[in-house]
């Protein structure tokens, strides 16, 4: 059920209503996944914050993209790259429904570490880093489809889908390259990045599908990446960016890149820089619009972001900074910080994610084993489940999005049309 009110006035009236939160609606589970060979994850019911223990039979990756929901919240997806598997949860029970093993390729041992589902939840794409192959699984048959090969990952991996689910996008960090998959045909197209030199370390999408962004970390540069014709179009130079002082081998944080919902802004947080770069994009338009220094403290003074995310009404950004135990909130229409709310001792990537309401934050805490928990209309922490509740070591956040449902009508005077057809739109 859903409702709107409202006042509505002018010829025409304005399109713009104030809408009642829908009823009925279940209060969605966070998800956590425990680090240091764990063989559980956590789901924390976001009203009460209850913790409850999901039993695996093998132990979570240390990614931040191991673990994914179903766009319809009914199943949770567990990359185990130690146990060489993946496993399917019934979010409704907390029971495995399938184990799906990953192949090893000659005598290597499969890692598969980065999952990815697609929008229609019917796939979910798996990555084996060790062995540079992608892997399509039906969710509901758990059956494993064709290896794909695609070039060499850094650690953690970097995939995305895109929202229309067509193309499956892979940075492959030590191949220079960027691997495009044609979700029906399972073909690839590999994209260079930096020419020979490229180290794409982060992917986001846009929400018409229309362009993939790379964060090419060796060369300092976005690349825009126009999905249509598989071609790099345009590249902005994010000075920032570089990794100068060797942290990073081989890899780093894939969440360090964030859109807006509505695609007007690229976020670029630079772990080494200690900034936000906001990057304009429209079309085939990209121009740096800001810079946003991340304010000092904590451990040496000087911040070190890795890892962000952005409310599902795009209003706020939240940046992790790593080295001081502290959040900063960016007001995405101003791009200033308005808040630094301290948090429990993070890991480096770290799991990070909104509630699909806008409620809340949840933020992994790797070192402390809590997770904290920062609301958004005050931007400061009002629960910190206990030693446990994210897990031993609790590394990837997964929060299942919102499904909401519209039927819209028309009045004039005395008189409203019928109700149209129901229309869809995910949040989170």
């Amino acid at each position: 059920p859903y409702s709107s009110a409202g006042t509505v006035t002018g010829s025409p009236p304005p399109t713009t209503y104030t809408d009642t939160s829908p009823s009925g609606a279940s209060t969605p589970l966070v998800y956590v996944s425990a680090g240091n060979g764990a063989t559980t994850a956590q789901s924390i019911n976001s009203s009460t914050y209850a913790a409850a223990t999901v039993t695996l039979s093998g132990a979570v990756g240390d990614e931040p993209n191991a673990l994914q929901v179903t766009p319809d919240g009914s199943k949770l997806v567990v990359a185990e790259g130690a146990a060489h598997q993946v496993q399917i949860v019934s979010t409704a029970t907390g029971a495995v429904t399938g184990t799906v093993s990953i192949p090893a390729v000659g005598a290597t041992p499969s890692e598969p570490n980065a999952v990815a589902v697609n929008p229609a939840g019917t796939t979910a794409w798996i990555v084996d880093a060790a062995n540079a192959r992608v892997y399509p699984l039906s969710l509901a048959t758990s059956t494993l489809g064709g290896a794909i090969t695609v070039g060499a990952q850094g650690d953690p991996t970097a995939m995305v889908v895109t929202p229309n689910g067509a193309q499956v996008f892979v940075a492959d960090y030590r191949s220079h390259q960027v691997s495009a998959i044609n979700a029906s045909t399972d073909s690839v197209t590999n994209i260079a990045i930096g020419g020979t030199t490229g180290t794409p370390i982060a992917l986001a999408v846009t929400p018409n599908s229309g362009h993939v962004y790379v964060a090419d970390q060796a060369n300092s540069q976005i690349d825009d990446i126009t999905t249509s014709s598989l071609t790099v179009t345009t590249t902005i130079p994010v000075a920032n960016l570089a990794d100068n002082d060797g942290f990073i081998a081989n890899g780093g944080d894939p969440n360090i890149l964030a859109i807006t919902p509505n695609g007007s802004k690229l976020y670029v947080v630079s772990y080494v820089g200690g900034s936000v770069e906001d990057i304009t994009v429209s079309g085939d338009s990209d121009v740096l619009a800001d810079t946003i220094a991340l304010p000092p403290g904590g451990v040496d003074g000087v911040p070190y972001p890795n890892a962000v995310a952005l409310t599902p009404n795009g209003c706020q950004l939240y940046v992790d900074d790593y080295d001081n135990n502290k959040v900063d909130v960016i007001a995405v229409s101003t791009d200033t910080v308005v808040a630094t709310p301290a948090i429990g001792d993070t890991g480096d990537p770290i799991g990070i994610s909104a509630t699909p309401n806008g409620a809340a934050v949840y933020v992994a805490n790797y070192y402390d084993s809590t997770v904290s928990v920062i609301s958004t209309s005050g931007n400061t922490v009002v629960d910190t489940p206990g030693t446990g509740s994210g897990g031993s070591s609790p590394y990837a956040i997964a929060i299942p999005p919102s499904s909401y449902y519209y039927e819209v009508a028309g009045t004039h005077g005395g008189w409203t049309s019928a109700a149209s057809s129901p229309a869809l739109y995910t949040l989170g």
